[in-house]
C-alpha cells in the first residue's frame, strides 16, 4: 500500500524531492577566506574603480550607476573573512581581515573625497541624502543580505547569487557619500526636486558612515551566526567574539531606533501633502477667490526632514501672479504645524513655503506684425 502511495505521489509531483546541497569542506573554505583576507592588486583596482563609479553616480544623481558600483565593489569578501575568523577563533585571520577592511574603507573615502574636490561638488542630491539617515530597516537589510552572502560561499552551486547580495547591502556608496560630505565643508546646499535648501549643517559624512557601520556590524554578526550554525566554528571557541559583536550591535540599535521613529513620522507627514492643495483651497475660499484660479496652484515639490523629534518642512508652490499675496498661507501653516505636533508628538515643526509666481502669456498671430 505504501509503495502504491509513493508511486502515485511521484507521478503527481514528477519525483520532486528536497536536494540538500553539499557544504564546502571546512579546509577549502578556510583557504578561500585566507586568500580573501589578503589585499591584492586586483582588490585595490576593483575597489578604486567602484569608488569612482559610485562617486560619479552619486554626484550625477544616477541610481543605475550607483548600482553598478555595488556589483564591482570587492569589500564584502574581507568582511566575510572577518566573520569566518571570528567563528573559528582564528585571531590571525581576524586581524588580517580587519586591517584589510580598514585599508579598504580609507581607500574608498579618500578616492571619493579627491574626486569630489577635483569636480568641485557643491550640492547634495537625493541619491546622497537617502544614505545619510540610516535606521533599523537598513540594519535588517544588512542582516538578511549577510545570511544570504555567508550561506552562498558555503555552497558551490549558489556562487552566482553573490552579485545580488552585493547590490542588496551597499558598502561602497555610503563611504563615497562620506568622502563627498567631507569635501563640502560645514555648510552645504541640498537639492530636492526643482528647489534647493541652503545653510544646512553638514551631517552628510557622519550619517552615511553610520550606515556603513550598520552594514558592517550587521553583516559580521549575522555571518558569524551562520558559520557557527553550519558547524564551521563552535560556540565554545567563539562565544567571546559573539558577545562583543552583539554588544556593538546593541549599541548601534539605539541611534537606529530613534532614526526609525523619525523615518516613520517623515513618511506620515509626506502622506498628508496629498491633501495639501485641498486644504489650501478651503482656507483661501474665505477670501472670496475664484475656485478655477485656485486650481492652477501647483506644488512643485515638498521635503520633510525629521531630526531629534524636530521636523522641518520645505514646500515650493507654483502660483499664478494674480494670486500671489491673496492666498492664505499663514493660517494654513499655523494649523498644519499645530496638527503635526499634536498627532506625531513632535517637539517643534518648522514650515517654509516658497512661492514661485507664474504668468501665462498667450500668443495672438493676428496682433503680430512683420517689419
Amino acid at each position: 500500500m505504501s509503495a502504491l502511495l509513493r508511486r502515485a505521489l511521484n507521478n503527481v509531483t514528477g519525483e520532486w524531492k528536497l536536494n540538500l546541497d553539499n557544504r564546502v569542506p571546512p579546509k577549502e573554505l578556510y583557504a578561500a577566506r585566507i586568500a580573501s583576507s589578503k589585499p591584492s592588486l586586483g582588490f585595490f583596482v576593483l575597489l578604486i574603480c567602484s569608488a569612482e563609479i559610485a562617486t560619479l553616480g552619486l554626484i550625477s544623481n544616477s541610481t543605475a550607476v550607483v548600482i553598478g558600483a555595488m556589483i564591482v565593489a570587492p569589500l564584502m569578501d574581507p568582511i566575510l573573512s572577518l566573520a569566518f575568523g571570528l567563528s573559528i577563533a582564528d585571531n590571525r585571520l581576524v586581524k588580517r581581515s580587519a586591517i584589510t577592511v580598514v585599508i579598504g574603507v580609507a581607500t574608498v573615502v579618500f578616492t571619493s573625497w579627491l574626486l569630489a574636490m577635483v569636480l568641485g561638488a557643491s550640492e547634495v542630491n537625493r541619491e546622497m541624502t537617502a544614505r545619510t539617515a540610516p535606521n533599523l530597516i537598513d540594519l535588517m537589510i544588512a542582516v538578511a543580505a549577510a545570511i544570504a552572502g555567508s550561506f552562498t560561499i558555503t555552497r558551490d552551486k549558489l556562487s552566482n547569487s553573490i552579485a545580488g547580495v552585493a547590490i542588496a547591502v551597499a558598502l561602497v556608496p555610503p563611504l563615497c557619500v562620506s568622502g563627498i560630505g567631507l569635501s563640502l565643508g560645514p555648510e552645504l546646499v541640498a537639492v530636492f526636486g526643482r528647489g534647493t535648501v541652503a545653510g544646512l549643517t553638514n551631517q552628510v559624512a557622519e550619517g552615511s558612515f553610520l550606515l556603513f557601520l550598520a552594514n558592517l556590524i550587521g553583516i559580521t554578526v549575522a555571518s558569524l551566526v551562520v558559520f557557527m550554525v553550519q558547524r564551521y566554528g563552535s560556540i565554545q571557541k567563539a562565544w567571546r567574539h559573539l558577545l562583543v559583536w552583539l554588544g556593538l550591535l546593541g549599541l548601534l540599535c539605539i541611534p537606529l531606533s530613534s532614526a526609525l521613529h523619525d523615518f516613520s513620522v517623515r513618511q506620515q507627514i509626506n502622506s498628508r501633502f496629498t491633501n495639501f492643495k485641498a486644504g489650501l483651497i478651503q482656507e483661501s475660499l474665505y477670501s472670496g477667490l475664484n475656485l478655477n484660479s485656485l486650481r492652477r496652484i501647483r506644488m512643485l515639490y515638498s521635503n520633510v526632514r525629521v531630526v531629534n523629534n524636530r521636523a522641518t518642512i520645505e514646500v515650493v508652490l507654483n502660483v499664478p501672479t494674480k494670486l500671489v499675496g491673496k492666498i492664505e498661507l499663514t493660517e494654513f501653516q499655523r494649523e498644519f504645524r499645530r496638527d503635526a505636533i499634536k498627532d506625531y508628538g513632535l517637539d517643534e515643526v518648522e514650515i517654509n513655503i516658497s512661492v514661485i509666481p507664474t504668468q501665462i502669456l498667450r500668443y495672438d498671430p493676428a496682433a503680430s506684425t512683420i517689419p
